[in-house]
Formats: structure tokens, C-alpha cells, sequence
């Protein structure tokens, strides 16, 4: 089976000019290009400087409309072909589910920007937005392997049978935020072969997809970090157990930590669209950001 290239005017070169030593990533298909621009726009906000690579799985057709800007690299599969478990995980899910072999493709693309020589990598989501500086999470990063953002899902087991089972059926941690340098590659090595194993959402294996694999991590392997701001990550899953509140007319978690970055679920932006979550009336642009 052949990986097809990239087919886009905007297709780059895989050669990365690592001087920032640190870079934001995210895989996507085609499609989903837009998602992976506000992506990039919510970075830039913060940070001019700062580069994200945008790894499409699927090697479709990208048109953007308007040019890509210099610091968002597009990349196709094929450079990393020959690199770790691409060619045994794209044999196996690629032509099957495309999901599965994106997902299944973080750990290794981690590891191959690792390999490139950036000594900080993180990998986000192409559905999340950063609306508050976000940089201090470079420096979550110093004297760890890997960075794992908790889901913060519901704990009470009164409050609702599904939210509170969610931890045992999904994973307690979220496989759509993941931090790594250069001490976590054999981290990432082993979540790699973990995925190319199983994927699926397999509740009687203990399996869901990419993310539950993530419960083991913190357990068997040295210099795992847990990010434990509550304004990171937030998600229509963590309602309850990351209460959102208006402070002086600013969303804050817990009344005290303010919103970092969002994970837009669909059930999410439902909420949001509907006026059924504060983050709507104290985070600023997230109505028309949603809508768009």
C-alpha cells in the first residue's frame, strides 16, 4: 500500500528550522485544515513566534483560502513512512478507519519532532482554542518526559451514572493534550505499540482508542507530570468537577483559575450555542467562534 503525498500548493518541505527548540503539533485530515488554522491563530495571539506542525494523515487535498501562514507546517505521512510504527499502523487502520490511524499516529509524531531536534514538543486537538497565554506550559515541561492533562471528569457517583463512569470507560486523562521532550520518547515508544495493538471503543477490553492507555503511564513510567491548572482542558465532560463561574464578569474554574484552553466537543458547542454554559458570557469572541 502506497501513502499518498500531500496534494496542495501548500505542501512543505519536511526539513524544520527547530531554532524556537519547542513547537505545538496536531494531526488532521484534509478537511479539517480550518480547525487546525484557529488552532494556529489562538497560538499565534499569544506568541508571534511560536510554530505548529499539522501533520494530514490522509494526504488529501488542502485549499486553504487564504495563504498558510510561514510559522503552520503542513506535512504529509510520507516523511515519516520509514520512522517507528507509521507503515504497521498505517497498513493496519488506514483503509479501515481513518480515526483510528490518526490517533493511533500521536505518539509517533511526537517522537519523530523529538528526533528533528525540537527539545519540547506539545500536541493538541485541531477542536481546541487557547484564549489565555498559555506559555507557562513550556515550563510545565522542564525535568519531565511527558505532560498528561486530567479530564477532571465527574466524581460523584450521584451526580450522574454515565459522567462518573466516564473515568473507567475512557481514561482519566486526555489524549487530545499530551507534552513530551526528549526523556519521554520511550513513553511515547510504548503508547505507540500499545496502539498498534488494539484501537477501538472496546469497553470489555478496556480499550478507547489511543486515550485510556495514558491510566498506565503515570505508573510504570519515570518523569510523568500531571498538569493540574484547572483552567486547562475544559470540556462539556468536566462540567461539574471544573465549575465554570463569572468573576467580575471573566469565566474562572473554581472561581479561581481562569480559562486557558477549551476542547470543543460537540456537546460543548451545543451548550455554548444554546446559552447552557457560562463559558459563553465570560469568555470573550466564543459565541461567534463557535457559530463560525
Amino acid at each position: 500500500d502506497k501513502i499518498i503525498p500531500l496534494q496542495s500548493d501548500a505542501r512543505q518541505s519536511a526539513v524544520i528550522n527547530t531554532r524556537m527548540r519547542s513547537t505545538f503539533s496536531t494531526i488532521i485530515t484534509a478537511n479539517y485544515y480550518p480547525r487546525a488554522l484557529a488552532l494556529y491563530r489562538s497560538i499565534e495571539r499569544f506568541d508571534p513566534s511560536a510554530t505548529l506542525q499539522v501533520l494530514v494523515a490522509d494526504g488529501g487535498i488542502v485549499r486553504p483560502h487564504s495563504p498558510v501562514p510561514a510559522n503552520l507546517r503542513l506535512l504529509d505521512v510520507e516523511p515519516l513512512l520509514d520512522f517507528s510504527l507509521t507503515r504497521l499502523l498505517f497498513e493496519k487502520y488506514a483503509h479501515t478507519v481513518m480515526d483510528e490511524f490518526r490517533w493511533s499516529m500521536k505518539p509517533v509524531f511526537i517522537s519523530w519532532l523529538l528526533n528533528q531536534g525540537f527539545d519540547k514538543v506539545l500536541y493538541l486537538d485541531c477542536d481546541m482554542f487557547f484564549v489565555n497565554d498559555y506559555r507557562f506550559l513550556w515550563d510545565e515541561l522542564d525535568g519531565a518526559g511527558l505532560l498528561l492533562a486530567p479530564s477532571w471528569n465527574n466524581l460523584d457517583p450521584d451526580a450522574g451514572k454515565d459522567s462518573f463512569l466516564s473515568s473507567y470507560t475512557g481514561g482519566i486523562f486526555s489524549a487530545g493534550f499530551i507534552g513530551a521532550t526528549k526523556a519521554g520518547i520511550p513513553v511515547l515508544e510504548w503508547w505507540a505499540r500499545a496502539c498498534h495493538f488494539m484501537m477501538g471503543a472496546l469497553i470489555a477490553e478496556g480499550v478507547s482508542n489511543d486515550q485510556r492507555y495514558l491510566d498506565q503511564v503515570p505508573v510504570y513510567f519515570p518523569g510523568v507530570k500531571l498538569l493540574k491548572h484547572r483552567g486547562c482542558n475544559i470540556g462539556s465532560w468536566n462540567e461539574l468537577e471544573s465549575k465554570r463561574t463569572l468573576v467580575n464578569g471573566q469565566t474562572m474554574i473554581l472561581g479561581t483559575s481562569p480559562v486557558i484552553f477549551v476542547h470543543f466537543d460537540a456537546m460543548l458547542v451545543q451548550n455554548i450555542l444554546r446559552g447552557h454554559d457560562p463559558l459563553e458570557r465570560g469568555v470573550a469572541g466564543l459565541t461567534g467562534l463557535v457559530g463560525d
